[in-house]
């Protein structure tokens, strides 16, 4: 669900029920492989750079917003934006590496922070999110570098019928979210088995599973990994298909790149962590 708020909330939500919790910086308690991440709420204690660059509707102008405190710094983003609209045209890395972007230099295509001058939040957990049109919004990571694994994290809400998240070229996708198919297409060189949606294993042979398991509504914390890494080079798309369609109509909070297939230990304590951040 989407919401409009003139005021930012940082603190953590509870992923037991709601509760205010201390703040826990994934990438220092789990740095190991850590690649690309990108959030609206700090992941690293030293880290000192831009959230995200922002383009505001009045007249096109661009400005970086960082952090305040661990969240993004919204009195400034609303400043700068004022009555109309806000897009995000670059999502900075936050890991220590920190040059792999994600931006979207065409305005149409660009996922929206602030509408009529409000804050884009999701109302479950009140914190600041990313909107996505489902027309064709999406971000492009053009700097990925050589053939990596790809344990991938990502904190959204959707109730989309039919969707792709990330893809590495026409053949190189995951998931494919389509509601009502029978279609057992429901990934590319991506290992189908092992899809976790708020830390359960879930059991999908069609899209239409798929679709089941991950657009309820609410936040949930998605985790799968990329099985080939040799068919995965240099540039992803997140929030579509390579080519067209299937694009992303939903919320997007954070998301995470790990370079390596992280043990069921790890990936169920990162799990949490973002759980306890989002999931109310």
């Amino acid at each position: 669900m989407i919401s409009t708020s003139k005021i930012g909330v940082s603190a953590s939500r509870g992923g037991g029920g709601g509760a205010v919790t201390p703040h826990v910086f994934v990438l220092d308690e789990y740095p190991t492989n850590s690649f690309c991440a990108y959030s609206l709420q700090k992941l690293r204690a030293a880290y000192s750079g831009n959230v995200i660059k922002v383009r505001r509707s009045s007249d096109n102008a661009e400005q970086d917003i960082g952090f305040t405190g661990n969240a993004l710094d919204t009195s400034s983003l609303l400043t700068f934006v004022g009555v109309g609209d806000g897009f995000v045209t670059t999502f900075y890395n936050q890991t220590t590496g920190g040059a792999q972007t994600m931006s979207q230099s065409t305005a149409n295509s660009q996922p929206k922070i602030v509408n009529s001058g409000s804050l884009i939040t999701d109302a479950n957990n009140g914190l600041a999110a990313i909107q996505f049109d489902g027309v064709d919004d999406h971000f492009t990571g053009a700097s990925l570098g050589a053939p990596h694994d790809l344990d991938f994290y990502r904190v959204g809400s959707t109730t989309d019928t039919k969707f792709i998240m990330i893809s590495g070229a026409s053949d190189k996708f995951s998931y494919a979210i389509d509601d009502g198919s029978t279609s057992t297409a429901i990934s590319q060189n991506w290992r189908s088995t092992d899809l976790y949606v708020n830390n359960v294993l879930k059991s999908v042979s069609t899209r239409d599973d798929l679709h089941t398991a991950i657009s309820i509504g609410t936040p949930t914390v998605v985790n799968h990994y990329n099985t080939n890494p040799n068919r995965w080079f240099v540039t992803v798309k997140i929030g579509r298909y390579w080519l067209a369609n299937w694009e992303y109509d939903g919320l997007i909070q954070e998301f995470i790149f790990y370079n390596a297939d992280n043990t069921d230990a790890d990936r169920s304590a990162i799990t949490t962590i973002l759980m306890d951040k989002y999931v109310p």
